[in-house]
């Protein structure tokens, strides 16, 4: 169930950037890249990775 979880939190992230709510996305992104760490979802860390540099 992780994985599905890590792949929600990855979405809410998204969501709150495109709407602006920057902090909260921050928040988001930054517990699911630590999430795909640990599992070694590379494919789910880039694209968390790559949620985050938009975010700067």
């Amino acid at each position: 169930m992780r994985p599905l979880g890590a792949h929600c939190q990855l979405g809410l992230g998204k969501l709150y950037r495109r709407t602006g709510k920057r902090q909260e996305a921050r928040e988001y992104l930054t517990a699911v890249t630590t999430m795909y760490r640990e599992m070694d979802m590379t494919y789910g860390l880039e694209q968390a990775e790559a949620e985050m540099r938009r975010l700067a």
